[in-house]
């Protein structure tokens, strides 16, 4: 795992639309990460997999966590079970990128 866990602001676990505190949806993250690439392993590669690539339906086909560090926001694969609580980090970056 390439990020803290103490970076992390959301969750979405394979199979559901929305977060898991349910607070954003699929939507949502292509909003804010519309083809932005995803860390997919601990040595921070992407293999060209998007953000797009893992919503079908608008269902996340793979977990996914979003993080904030340095203020700069990022999206992993989620190959670990943590669990998240919602960040109001993300609410303020979801806010400024609908301005």
């Amino acid at each position: 795992m390439s990020y803290k866990e103490n970076e992390v602001v959301a969750k979405y676990t394979k199979g559901n639309n929305l977060s898991n505190c349910g607070e954003y949806n699929v939507n949502d993250l292509l909003e804010m990460f519309d083809e932005t690439e995803i860390t997919v392993d601990e040595l921070g590669n992407t293999n060209g997999v998007t953000v797009n690539d893992c919503i079908e339906n608008d269902l996340v086909t793979k977990s996914l966590v979003v993080t904030s560090e340095c203020d700069d926001m990022f999206v992993y694969l989620n190959n670990d079970n943590i669990e998240v609580a919602c960040s109001a980090s993300l609410d303020y970056e979801f806010a400024n990128e609908s301005i």
